[in-house]
């Protein structure tokens, strides 16, 4: 329920910004420039980027915590019978 709640919050912060921000910009990167591009689809494209590296970095640790876990109840359960 709590990350339903989150997210819904997060869409409506990203819609917010969107309507706002409707501005053309270019990005300025070390070897160029990109075409212009409205700001909400760079501030989208960057909340995204950022989720999936978030991911990449937990999700190692979020399976072998799982593992563990599975590992555990296994051992419990063979302690029990």
């Amino acid at each position: 329920m709590i990350r339903i709640v989150f997210s819904l919050i997060i869409i409506i912060a990203i819609l917010i910004l969107a309507i706002a921000n409707k501005v053309e910009v270019p990005i300025n990167y070390l070897f160029g420039m990109t075409p212009p591009q409205p700001l909400y689809m760079i501030l989208i494209g960057t909340f995204v980027a950022g989720g999936l590296v978030f991911t990449i970095i937990l999700l190692p640790a979020w399976i072998k915590d799982k593992m563990e876990i599975r590992k555990l109840r296994r051992s419990l359960q063979k302690t029990e019978t």
